[in-house]
């Protein structure tokens, strides 16, 4: 009986599995196979008429082993010399030589030619060719909503900036053929050359490798559409990229690996955490990067942040729907009303982005007058707010903004008679999001809300009603947008967002902004000189949560700028104090004595005329310093 510690050897391969194995195998396992057939056929046939002694009239009767080799070499390339042979023997061999040479370097020739054509062509449609030539390229791993989006911003970056168009190797476990289907439907030919396509999986380094990492400008990390655990696997590929990246040649620049979470837990978790350093340093050397995002949350600030599109009023519209807005200044008695439906992923990215920037100049901290509210309502509010408070412990002591959960649905009288009524307040700002997934019930739900919300009857006749805003979530429908967008009478203040084709860019996942803010905070020397090499230095070395936090400021320098004028200094002050609790308290941050950032406590959650002057300062180097770092950016 053999040893359990004993080492097996590998099974043998029979000639056939063999035999197999390089047919289907590459170029040069075939190219290779081909040649040793020919080889050892013609060696054979020299041997033969050596050994024979009787030589073919091309070797002028050289009977030696050269000269067999010769005359065998003749007839395999020209088979016209078979009727000049005199002896029986030679006539013999001669047509069995010459059979021989036309089938070996024409049958066969024609296809193993064939053959590693068809393997070629095939190879590539299954994305199982590797070109190690690329460099200087994008890498975006997995296929989901978002890559098409993805491909036509980097394309569209190079055009801008008139550089050549980079090559992008995308990396996906699902059918090639069909992906590559798709993306040659959305982009235009000149474009689609440069996009080249691998079959492989996120979690496999020998497949990850084929796309050399070592000399990628930057790589995206999407994950597979749908796929299970695909925000683990998404971070398990971090650090993957990370050992390859250390044992290239490239390791003087440290590659952007842009992350996508599709989940706002996962999300929330991610800004909470700080990363091991080995998904993103090797021995102590920074490698990588890390920037996580997420696409829901990336609409939202398309919708209301700092890099709001032109299409979307802010939540502080005025009623005449201009932008420049200051209707909520110091003496206004108005607020903001915000309705979501639908409280999944969409909808809890809307409400985590209002509770960030809905912090305006009329609220009085003393009366608590003026809050923002927000009403969410989804028909399965018992479930879903219970996990929704566990993950957001202390939002509901933000004390600006005041939110109720409904278990309702929209179409429900209650619901519909709450509409109507904040369409009629004159002091309601009202925005109304649908976030329903289903595109054809989202659209729906949108355009069958009470008619006061449209419109209104007075003694001018039907007017629209400028104090209402419709958001409607529209993935794929762009067709829709484009006619509610030219709709100006009933649907005038209806819109659509939420479309996978805008849900990322790169000037959404740019920190430069964000660098800069944290430069002013660690070191206003880099600041004043302008220095971005230090200050992308402090911005490698900051963990996860302090960067959020700093990119989550700029959300807010366009309501500053726009309530500058109108509002005391010392107030803006006030708004940034709240918006640091407001972004404290998402994250998870609760008031001590003690500030602990891996427990996350804190001292400063307290109201601002309780704040030490020195921090009362820091509010008002923020609000002072917008500009100059918008100019920053700029430059």
């Amino acid at each position: 009986m053999k040893s359990n510690n004993q080492t097996s050897r590998p099974s043998s391969r029979s000639g056939m599995e063999w035999f197999d194995n390089i047919l289907s195998g590459g170029i040069f396992k075939q190219l290779g196979l081909y040649a040793a057939t020919i080889l050892i056929v013609y060696a054979l046939c020299v041997l033969v008429i050596w050994i024979c002694g009787d030589v073919l009239r091309v070797s002028n009767g050289d009977s030696t082993l050269g000269g067999s080799m010769r005359g065998v070499l003749y007839y395999f390339f020209d088979a016209g010399n078979l009727y000049q042979e005199e002896s029986a023997l030679a006539r013999v061999l001669s047509p069995i030589v010459a059979f021989l040479g036309m089938v070996l370097l024409g049958g066969l020739l024609i296809t193993t030619l064939s053959n590693i054509v068809e393997r070629r062509v095939e190879n590539v449609a299954k994305g199982l060719v590797t070109y190690r030539g690329i460099s200087d390229h994008y890498v975006i791993i997995g296929y989901g909503e978002i890559t098409i989006c993805l491909l036509q911003d980097i394309f569209k970056q190079a055009e801008t900036t008139q550089a050549r168009l980079p090559k992008v190797l995308i990396l996906t476990n699902q059918d090639v053929q069909k992906v590559r289907a798709q993306v040659q439907s959305q982009l235009p030919k000149y474009q689609e050359r440069n996009v080249l396509f691998y079959a492989g999986d996120i979690e496999s380094e020998e497949h990850i490798a084929r796309l050399n990492i070592d000399t990628a400008r930057e790589v995206y990390v999407l994950g597979e559409a749908e796929e299970y655990g695909r925000d683990s696997k998404n971070l398990e590929c971090v650090r993957i990229i990370c050992d390859l990246r250390s044992k290239g040649e490239n390791t003087e620049k440290v590659l952007t690996v842009n992350v996508q979470f599709d989940r706002p837990a996962s999300y929330s978790t991610i800004k909470r955490l700080n990363i091991p350093k080995n998904y993103v340093s090797k021995d102590g050397k920074q490698v990588l990067y890390f920037r996580p995002f997420n696409f829901y949350e990336n609409w939202a600030r398309l919708l209301w942040g700092y890099y709001r599109k032109n299409d979307y009023d802010v939540l502080d519209f005025t009623p005449e729907g201009k932008d420049t807005s200051r209707i909520l200044c110091r003496n206004s008695d108005r607020y903001v009303h915000l309705v979501i439906v639908g409280f999944n992923r969409m909808g809890r990215a809307l409400l985590l982005e209002a509770l960030r920037i809905c912090h305006y100049p009329n609220y009085d901290e003393n009366t608590g007058a003026n809050k923002t509210r927000i009403t969410v309502i989804d028909t399965e509010m018992d479930t879903l707010l219970p996990q929704f408070e566990s993950q957001y412990s202390y939002i509901r002591d933000i004390v600006d903004v005041e939110i109720d959960y409904r278990k309702a649905r929209v179409e429900d009288a209650e619901i519909r008679a709450m509409l109507e009524q904040s369409a009629a307040n004159e002091r309601e700002l009202l925005t109304v999001a649908i976030c329903l997934r289903d595109p054809d019930t989202s659209l729906a739900t949108g355009l069958s809300l009470p008619e006061s919300l449209y419109y209104t009857i007075g003694e001018k006749g039907i007017v629209n009603n400028d104090k209402v805003r419709i958001l409607i979530r529209q993935e794929l429908q762009k067709g829709i947008g484009a006619i509610l967008r030219a709709d100006e009478h009933k649907y005038k203040h209806v819109k659509i967002f939420g479309m996978q084709t805008e849900g990322i860019s790169h000037e959404l996942l740019d920190d430069t902004a964000a660098m800069w803010v944290n430069a002013n905070y660690m070191d206003r020397k880099i600041l004043k000189d302008a220095n971005l090499k230090e200050a992308r230095q402090l911005w490698y070395q900051l963990n996860e949560d302090y960067r959020f936090s700093n990119r989550y400021q700029i959300e807010m320098y366009d309501i500053y700028e726009r309530y500058a004028e109108c509002t005391p200094p010392e107030t803006l002050y006030r708004m940034e104090h709240l918006r640091w609790c407001a972004d404290r308290k998402i994250i998870g941050y609760c008031f001590s004595n003690i500030k602990d950032m891996n427990f996350k406590t804190h001292p400063l959650l307290v109201p601002y005329d309780d704040l030490p002057e020195r921090e009362r300062n820091k509010d008002k180097e923020v609000v002072g310093n917008r500009k100059l770092i918008e100019k920053l950016c700029k430059a």
